[in-house]
């Protein structure tokens, strides 16, 4: 008898015991199910985690640049921060890293009141220099963006986000009109790209971008940046480029050791990295628990074909007189050891792809689905049926078939 022959023999008893190989099935459905539900759910997380990051952050190619050593915390603003990112900073890390390819600037407040006839809203307000949306790739939906001779003559206009178009704007072309930013007129030119939200769930568009020199001398009166951003010539250096600008700017600020840096430098992928890998640890650590799961699964094939072996001296013994040797009867029950537990691992990955479609509806997480962990899961579970239903077997051969026709 080969494996193919096996196969319907092993359907057929699977059939004839439907409770004992539901109970078989059991574990095995329960640990497969929490495996693909889990490997789905940790990698649809993994890819939204990554696309709120680059919603926030715009782009992988840049290194970070913010005032404050490294235990300063929340978002900076220019209450917040201390004075000592200059624009002389920019201009030699821009000139004298050779990593770098240019330097975005930037001034962020929040609590100002902008207005619109009589409409009031706070959003974060930012001075940008004009290569600001190049460096962070931003898009222009509406109009254009702040450009150089904007920043030249300081000149009061605006680019506005989603919210603030939706919030002032219903109905009517945004484009030309004025605003009042601290009581100050400011003219829209132009309306960016809707982000979406952030990692924290906060919009990304209740924002607005002014002129950087217009923010920091006609309306904040500050001379500092609350950040920048440094775009690299190749991402992959973006170590050694962290490296020589943190240099630089400690030899400009005259900061000698053992005194710690006054600003921070930092790298938006390898913030991404940890991030992920923290949900990586979590996510191995359910699939660990699921594996256990599973192999308790096993454990209850192993037990309750142990049992059927005893219950089914007399079906044994008659194989074995009619001409069935050991390794027949050896090759029948690892079969049906493999047949329960791959129809149970079916059964799991059907429940868990049901659970991943709820959770992904619960959560507004978009789906994933990995094929590569389903066909895992299904190969695990005919594993499981072969190396668990080994014992069972090897006793069913050597049941001894005069002893077995006289029970």
């Amino acid at each position: 008898m080969n494996v193919l022959q096996s196969v319907p023999l092993a359907l057929r008893t699977i059939s004839r015991n439907r409770l004992r190989s539901f109970f078989m099935m059991l574990g095995v459905t329960i640990g497969i199910a929490s495996l693909t539900a889990l490997a789905s759910v940790g990698e649809a997380t993994k890819q939204e985690t990554m696309r709120r990051f680059k919603r926030m952050l715009g782009t992988f190619d840049v290194v970070i640049i913010n005032p404050g050593g490294a235990s300063t915390r929340g978002m900076p603003s220019l209450t917040t921060v201390p004075p000592v990112l200059k624009e002389e900073d920019a201009k030699a890390i821009a000139s004298e890293v050779s990593l770098v390819r240019q330097v975005a600037t930037m001034q962020f407040a929040f609590d100002i009141d902008v207005k619109y006839g009589d409409k009031t809203r706070s959003p974060s307000v930012m001075g940008v220099s004009a290569n600001w949306a190049e460096v962070r790739g931003e898009d222009i939906a509406l109009g254009e963006g702040i450009t150089e001779e904007d920043n030249a003559t300081m000149a009061r206009v605006a680019i506005i986000g989603e919210d603030l178009r939706k919030e002032f704007f219903t109905g009517e072309d945004p484009l030309g009109k004025q605003i009042r930013i601290a009581d100050v007129p400011f003219q829209v030119k132009g309306v960016l790209v809707a982000r979406g939200v952030g990692p924290g769930g906060a919009s990304m568009d209740n924002t607005l971008a002014i002129p950087v020199t217009t923010a920091s001398r006609r309306l904040f009166n500050r001379d500092y940046f609350t950040g920048m951003l440094a775009q690299l010539k190749d991402p992959a250096q973006a170590s050694r480029a962290i490296a020589d600008i943190t240099a630089l700017l400690r030899e400009r600020h005259g900061i000698v050791p053992p005194a710690e840096d006054d600003f921070t430098v930092t790298s938006p992928q390898a913030q991404v990295d940890r991030i992920t890998d923290v949900g990586s640890t979590l996510s191995r650590v359910l699939v660990g628990v699921a594996v256990i799961a599973t192999l308790i699964g096993g454990t209850v094939i192993m037990s309750l074909m142990l049992i059927a072996v005893s219950e089914r001296r007399r079906e044994i013994g008659v194989r074995r007189a009619v001409g069935a040797s050991r390794g027949d009867i050896m090759l029948q029950f690892l079969v049906e050891a493999a047949i329960v537990s791959f129809i149970g691992g079916l059964l799991g990955i059907a429940i868990g792809l049901g659970g991943t479609a709820i959770a992904a509806a619960l959560t507004k997480l978009p789906p994933a689905i990995l094929w590569g962990a389903i066909g895992a899961a299904a190969a695990m579970s005919v594993g499981i049926g072969l190396i668990f239903g080994l014992q069972p077997a090897w006793r069913a051969a050597n049941v001894d078939p005069i002893e077995a026709l006289r029970s």
